[in-house]
């Protein structure tokens, strides 16, 4: 492998092209070339990043190291596993798949193949959780957990639903914190201007006690992300669109405040480039070094909680006598 990776994106939508960016910039990584079905676009993209465009997938994979997927959901086992078959690494936008199954076949063979997998659930860089980490208050399970994912409209992932498009994010989060087995998760989710679910919400019970409540929806008037965690004694949130986090810990000598008999602040965080971290943290891992980035075991974790948040909103529907097909539904 050459002092620098050679690095290449397959599908370069939006987010595509904001990877292309990051491995360009990255004094670790040579951006090699771009794959897009759409040919137009991979060159538009290839010019202005100042990189070759290839028309076939496999003469892009016989000349990188990793690869960044960034297509449509339906297509990432395809692309994935023909990745690491060929000896690439490959960084997988979320969700790792559509299916367990699917998710199972990316991570058997980069099992076989001895390459990297890792998964783009971006928020895990963002310096509110960061810090929770580096507190340790991750360490203590939480009891209770809030998150909150609201966007408005934007025509793109509409291949998959609200939960896989953007409750995920939270999801994702929430194992890593919580750190225990799903004991029951209870929904309810409805179509409003696509034929998948575009709001949902799901109440998650864990085996070690701790619960949340999580809500999404692709339909809002203004954008809410933020999540709240609940611990004996701490209180801790962090909102996503101002970039703040507040912590209040109980205190028998704290002064009168918003929260009596707690100590606390509320602090704006630093802007930080979180793709720019994701893809760093990536290409660490395909050098076998200590990693931060988001595992593809990981990544099944999330799919299967939100697979499971999907049942459950089917279920809820059929309990109520409601038409389990939500896409034959008109609103």
């Amino acid at each position: 492998m050459s002092e620098s990776l050679r690095a290449g994106v397959v599908g370069v939508g939006s987010l595509g092209r904001y990877h292309a960016q990051k491995y360009a910039a990255h004094a670790g990584a040579e951006l090699v070339g771009v794959f897009d079905p759409d040919s137009d676009r991979a060159a538009d993209v290839a010019g202005e990043i100042g990189c070759r465009s290839y028309g076939d997938l496999n003469a892009l994979l016989a000349e990188v190291d990793a690869v960044t997927v960034a297509a449509p959901t339906e297509v990432h086992r395809e692309l994935g596993v023909a990745a690491l078959e060929a000896g690439v690494h490959v960084l997988m936008e979320k969700p790792l798949a559509a299916t367990l199954e699917e998710a199972d076949a990316l991570l058997e063979a980069a099992d076989r193949s001895g390459r990297v997998l890792q998964v783009g659930h971006l928020l895990r860089f963002h310096p509110g959780v960061r810090r929770i980490a580096e507190h340790g208050w991750d360490r203590q399970p939480p009891r209770y957990l809030e998150a909150s994912r609201l966007n408005t409209f934007q025509p793109r992932s509409l291949d998959i639903d609200v939960i896989l498009d953007l409750m995920v994010h939270d999801l994702d989060l929430i194992l890593n914190w919580v750190q225990a087995p799903v004991a029951e998760v209870r929904a309810i989710g409805i179509p409003v201007v696509t034929e998948k679910v575009d709001m949902a919400n799901a109440r998650i019970a864990f085996a070690n006690g701790a619960v949340a409540n999580v809500t999404a929806s692709r339909v809002a008037r203004k954008q809410v992300r933020e999540v709240r965690m609940f611990q004996p004694h701490r209180y801790v949130s962090v909102d996503f669109v101002d970039s703040a986090m507040g912590v209040y810990e109980l205190d028998d000598g704290a002064a009168e405040g918003p929260v009596p008999g707690a100590r606390g602040t509320q602090e704006a965080l630093e802007a930080r480039d979180l793709l720019a971290e994701e893809v760093a943290m990536f290409l660490a891992a395909c050098r076998g070094r200590i990693s931060d980035g988001v595992s593809g075991i990981e990544g099944r974790a999330a799919l299967d909680l939100g697979l499971r948040v999907r049942t459950a909103i089917d279920d809820h529907f059929q309990r109520y006598g409601i038409p389990a097909d939500l896409e034959e539904e008109s609103f």
